[in-house]
């Protein structure tokens, strides 16, 4: 039988523990809410899933696998069974743990950035793409869009005329005044749309980006300048072409196909009598980085080098499984991974 000593060391240690351990379960409920919350900031903002990376730290006590966690492809046990225990129970009682439910108008953003931004200026999320806004120019520098099905929609402008443009909204990129965007009434730019939708139809998934390029231009006796047009009074810069860069980013059950690049640089030109060929207008994705100041796909560099009638891909790097192919069409090139 325990003394009266031994009994209350008993008690304190017994109470000790049980205050330890609610402490310690205290602290992984914050830390759960928090990333909880965090998770859903990401989904929503560009700009907090920029700064995700910093901001792990700040919230981890315990350790954990943010990253894996975000995209759902933990392979930790502990991981999974906090996101079954822990995320079922916010997402359903979320009035016992926040004042006010936040109603998220906007979609699922980590659809658009699986491959990262190409750049973090001025940033607005609309229901089908992303737009990065060029205050110097009054002009977007990109627009970004993940494709998944058929998505082809034709809009015209005040004059009836076809633009080869896949959404209304899409008008952002002619600065509202669709008569300085003349290579969007080409027909190369149709077959360029055609060839995204033949390879969403492929491979299920492509990430678009398109955007204006303004390289200046010179007469002979004459200097370096770029061509303006006005608009609302406003004088607005003419980009000199229009990019287009394509992520291919195959269905997992095409075991034999990895993700690919290809860009395209279209002259914003009525076209007339210039090449309705598409490999003509193939551009290595590093020029177009260095004229515009983006950077296409985080985390992974391509050498591109073209071939018409045939392309390969070069031999499996870094993990990912690479195919070869030949076919007869207009978008062929050979792709090394660094």
């Amino acid at each position: 039988m325990l003394s009266y000593y031994e009994a209350c060391l008993q008690k304190c240690a017994f109470y000790a523990l049980a205050g330890f351990t609610g402490f310690m379960c205290g602290v992984l409920f914050q830390q759960e809410a928090s990333i909880y919350q965090l998770f859903s900031l990401i989904h929503s903002d560009p700009y907090v899933y920029y700064h995700r990376q910093k901001l792990y730290p700040i919230l981890s006590t315990f350790t954990t696998n943010h990253e894996a966690r975000l995209w759902k492809k933990s392979p930790g046990l502990t991981d999974r069974l906090r996101n079954c225990i822990f995320f079922q129970l916010f997402d359903h009682i979320p009035q016992l743990l926040f004042s006010k439910q936040v109603t998220l108008s906007t979609p699922d953003l980590l659809e658009l950035v699986k491959y990262g931004l190409p750049s973090m200026e001025n940033l607005y999320v609309h229901q089908d793409y992303i737009v990065s806004q060029d205050l110097s120019t009054n002009a977007p520098k990109w627009m970004c869009e993940h494709l998944k099905g058929n998505y082809t929609k034709l809009s015209s402008d005040d004059d009836g005329d076809a633009l080869n443009l896949r959404y209304n909204d899409v008008y952002v990129l002619s600065c509202g005044a669709t008569r300085i965007c003349k290579a969007f009434k080409r027909e190369i730019w149709r077959k360029l749309e055609q060839h995204v939708g033949y390879v969403t139809d492929k491979f299920g998934s492509v990430y678009v980006y398109t955007g204006p390029m303004y390289m200046p231009h010179s007469r002979p006796g004459d200097s370096w300048h770029l061509d303006y047009n006005i608009v609302d009074w406003i004088p607005v810069p003419t980009p000199s072409h229009y990019f287009k860069v394509l992520i291919i980013d195959p269905d997992p059950q095409l075991k034999e196909c990895s993700p690919y690049m290809e860009g395209y640089l279209i002259e914003n030109t009525s076209g007339t009598g210039c090449s309705l060929d598409l490999t003509d207008y193939l551009c290595d994705v590093a020029e177009i980085e260095r004229h515009t100041g983006l950077r296409f796909h985080e985390g992974l560099q391509f050498v591109v080098r073209y071939e018409k009638e045939k392309y390969q891909i070069g031999s499996s790097i870094s993990g990912f499984k690479i195919f070869s192919e030949s076919k007869n069409s207009a978008h062929t090139h050979t792709q090394n991974y660094l």
